[in-house]
């Protein structure tokens, strides 16, 4: 379940002028349940001025059992993001969800990989976490990082990424592209996109040699590298993609959805609740929020997929997914912020675990 416990700050480190490290101190009898995935995210909530706030911050590093680690880059108009920058100090206690999320990679001692990643900005706080895993877990597999940022000063985890460079010389490559920033090298300067993909697969990186690719930064880099990964040749099924989002977005169905009146069904901790749609509620999970259900949930945005649910009866309107699967969706997950109902019927199931 997405459940959240109350954590203690144990430190606050700044990354750049704009960016923090948040490590949080996990009590013994809840370090299994912060046991993660590298790629997955906490969710934050705090109440700033009298409104609940919860946002998606990845998952950078956990160091030892004890500790677990998200990177905060505070954004113009963040509220959230600024408030973790400029506010929460080390022995503050914030409510912080168990680890969720798709994105990332498990990784296994026995494997031999060659492996991809693709960060822009703040994009770089999950691929912290998997290429240091990897590398660590998996002795004769491989790691190329392409990192894109304004400049060398504006960059994240500088000196976590030259440590793990010292620690694995020959197994790890970092690629820096500076886009505000003069290099010898014209290859090495510019934004990440699919011309600047092409011409590092023309003089310096083999793109076939890799088994996986993870991409996290911006929309448009991560489509223009997506669509560049393909015509270079790597199958779609070995591209894996986190996207971020922008809370608060407005939903955009497809159609109209005629929503005013209608019932549905919610089913949480195995009790069934029956909430009424009004025409102002964009999805099931606002509704079932106004009515006071407690729901899992996080962007709001269709991205984060904490609000996953099954559909098991009734047909329902999806306006955005950017985070399941499609076995997900033939099976009948849908993400319950961006789900209207479209028959009179419907029952989703908040307990299903079918998929993880």
């Amino acid at each position: 379940m997405t459940t959240f416990h109350s954590l203690t700050v144990a430190k606050v480190e700044p990354e750049t002028r704009d960016a923090v490290t948040i490590t949080f101190a996990v009590p013994q009898a809840l370090q299994e349940a912060y046991r993660f995935r590298p790629g997955q995210h906490l969710t934050l909530k705090a109440h700033l001025a009298g409104e609940e706030l919860r946002r998606c911050y990845s998952i950078c590093r956990s160091v030892q059992p004890g500790e677990i680690s998200v990177a905060v880059k505070a954004i113009d108009g963040g509220r959230f993001s600024r408030y973790a920058r400029d506010e929460i100090t080390q022995g503050m206690a914030l409510e912080v969800m168990v680890p969720q999320g798709h994105f990332g990679y498990q990784p296994q001692a026995e494997r031999e990989g060659c492996y991809l990643a693709i960060a822009a900005g703040s994009g770089i706080t999950p691929m912290l976490a998997i290429v240091s895993s990897t590398l660590k877990t998996e002795p004769n597999s491989q790691f190329t990082l392409i990192y894109g940022n304004r400049s060398s000063q504006s960059m994240m985890f500088r000196q976590a990424l030259a440590d793990l460079k010292d620690s694995y010389p020959t197994r790890l490559q970092v690629v820096n592209i500076f886009s505000q920033e003069t290099l010898d090298s014209e290859l090495l300067h510019g934004r990440i996109d699919g011309e600047k993909l092409q011409a590092l697969a023309k003089h310096l990186i083999d793109f076939s040699q890799f088994d996986e690719a993870f991409i996290c930064g911006p929309a448009a880099m991560m489509d223009e590298a997506e669509q560049t990964l393909k015509a270079l040749g790597m199958p779609e099924k070995s591209l894996h993609l986190e996207r971020f989002n922008t809370p608060g977005t407005s939903v955009k169905h497809a159609h109209t959805v005629q929503v005013e009146g209608q019932k549905v069904t919610v089913r949480q901790d195995g009790r069934d609740r029956e909430i009424t749609l009004t025409a102002d509620d964009e999805s099931i999970l606002d509704a079932a929020l106004r009515q006071g259900a407690d729901l899992p949930y996080a962007c709001k945005g269709g991205v984060c997929a904490t609000c996953k649910c099954k559909v098991l009866r009734g047909k329902v309107d999806m306006a955005t997914n950017y985070s399941l699967e499609p076995d997900e969706l033939a099976a009948g997950y849908v993400l319950s912020c961006q789900a209207l109902p479209l028959t009179r019927d419907v029952v989703v199931d908040f307990d299903a675990k079918g998929m993880a």
